[in-house]
């Protein structure tokens, strides 16, 4: 089963979430932006470069294990 994990880090904090699908990893990632945005008065789009988002997003096989973000052979 392959999962995904969506990923900020900003200059002080770190964001992720986990899903199924992409997508759902990266909307939930990017509701967390939103409400830290809210919490310390920032922009709205504070985590944005031009005009997309800077979230990374990686999948991932479930019972399989990984070094530095790749499967150990």
């Amino acid at each position: 089963m392959k999962i995904y994990r969506a990923y900020y880090d900003s200059r002080n904090f770190s964001f992720e979430a986990y899903s199924k699908t992409e997508n759902s990893a990266r909307y939930h990632c990017k509701q967390a932006l939103l409400k830290h945005g809210e919490q310390y008065k920032l922009e709205p789009d504070w985590f944005m470069i031009g005009d997309s988002d800077c979230i990374e997003c990686a999948d991932y096989e479930m019972d399989t294990p990984y070094r530095d973000r790749s499967i150990v052979k």
